[in-house]
């Protein structure tokens, strides 16, 4: 029996498209080069943790953008939830840290 590629109902699609998605790779490697950098004091110039900051924000918001639509076809993916918390709570460190930063000049 052949299947028809076109007989798939939205509601598959959608499950397919949306179900378990989780960060790639690259996403999860650049998150754990900034932890470090933060937990080494190796940040020295503002612009790199402006840089970061703009690259987290990008992040966090492509992963709400995710989760919104998983949420419209009534999913929930608390993993995507706690790593949007989790990428939030990176932006606020390197903004603490750059509060240091710009009152030692």
């Amino acid at each position: 029996m052949i299947l028809d590629p076109y007989d798939i109902s939205d509601e598959e699609i959608m499950r397919k498209e949306f179900d378990d998605y989780e960060l790639p790779a690259h996403d999860k490697h650049s998150i754990n080069e900034i932890r470090k950098k933060i937990d080494a004091n190796g940040y020295n110039a503002l612009e790199e943790i402006e840089s970061h900051q703009e690259f987290l924000e990008d992040m966090c918001n492509r992963l709400r953008t995710i989760l919104r639509n998983e949420r419209s076809i009534g999913e929930a993916n608390w993993e995507l939830e706690r790593q949007i918390d989790d990428i939030k709570a990176l932006y606020f460190e390197l903004e603490r840290l750059k509060k240091t930063k710009v009152k030692k000049k």
